[in-house]
């Protein structure tokens, strides 16, 4: 299945915050810092959103090395679950995406859903974070 990445904006999808961030390692501070913004506001413990901020880490880090163009990130939360989205085009060198080993058993340990969708045009993920088990304080 391919798609035609040529809105960004249509494949973040409506979100109520999306960040455009550029292709550099230092800036992944800030996504990371939102990450956890987006778990406070879904009612995350502490433990959730250290969680989300190292999924959001790892699959932006993955995406970063493989192209050089910045990554549009989203984030949609409703109370219990923290939706991210993003996508960045290709550009300046052509490496295939590559999640480490280590990197893929984080992700999926700490995230309950996780797509990532290399393509020609571009790279698209989806990363969904639930709060969890019936043991979720408000306040």
């Amino acid at each position: 299945m391919s798609m035609m990445l040529d809105k960004f904006e249509d494949v973040v999808g409506q979100c109520e915050l999306r960040l455009q961030v550029p292709a550099t390692i230092e800036h992944l501070r800030t996504v990371r810092l939102v990450a956890a913004d987006a778990a406070d506001r879904a009612g995350f413990d502490c433990d959730e959103t250290d969680d989300l901020r190292i999924a959001v880490d790892e699959v932006c880090h993955a995406v970063l090395k493989s192209t050089e163009a910045p990554i549009t990130v989203g984030f949609s939360t409703e109370p219990g679950l923290v939706r991210v989205t993003g996508a960045a085009q290709r550009r300046g060198v052509m490496r295939p995406l590559h999640l480490p080993r280590l990197s893929q058993l984080i992700v999926d340990a700490v995230s309950d859903d996780v797509e990532i969708v290399d393509g020609s045009g571009g790279i698209r993920f989806t990363l969904m974070k639930r709060a969890g088990r019936g043991d979720a304080r408000s306040g």
